[in-house]
């Protein structure tokens, strides 16, 4: 099933015929969909670091070492010289998902903004009093524990 784009969802919401509700329900959807993403290419630099790591480790050690290599759930054996080129060549495939990822958030979040300024919707997410509150809760209960 494929899901439609922030564009599409914007484009379909109809010229003016949306009732606040129904544009404010649009516009969450959307900046869910930014926060998703934003979560997604979060992880994939976390991936990212990882595998600079293991490239550091395995860079200074002779390519007939022995090493083992996680593939999915089974650990296999495999010597440096097999190992290095397949995770070089994992990173540099993460940090071209990491870009393109990066690329398509600018563009819905673009997107997002453009429908809030059309419908008049506040521009800025948390901007609500529910993010204040959330702020106060965490504050008030932060001084509740003692140690």
């Amino acid at each position: 099933k494929k899901q439609p784009t922030l564009q599409q969802m914007a484009e379909s919401s109809g010229e003016g015929s949306m009732d606040s509700t129904e544009a404010n329900a649009r516009l969450q959807q959307m900046r869910d969909a930014c926060l998703d993403m934003s979560r997604k290419i979060n992880e994939l630099d976390m991936d990212n670091n990882e595998h600079r790591l293991v490239i550091e480790a395995l860079t200074p050690l002779e390519p007939a070492r022995k090493c083992f290599r996680m593939v999915g759930s089974v650990i296999v054996e495999r010597t440096v010289a097999e190992v290095l080129p397949a995770v070089q060549k994992n990173k540099e495939q993460i940090a071209t998902a990491m870009e393109k990822l990066a690329e398509t958030l600018k563009q819905q979040q673009k997107a997002a903004e453009e429908f809030a300024t059309k419908h008049r919707l506040s521009a800025k997410p948390g901007s609500s009093a529910t993010a204040k509150e959330s702020e106060g809760e965490t504050d008030s209960g932060a001084q509740g524990v003692l140690i």
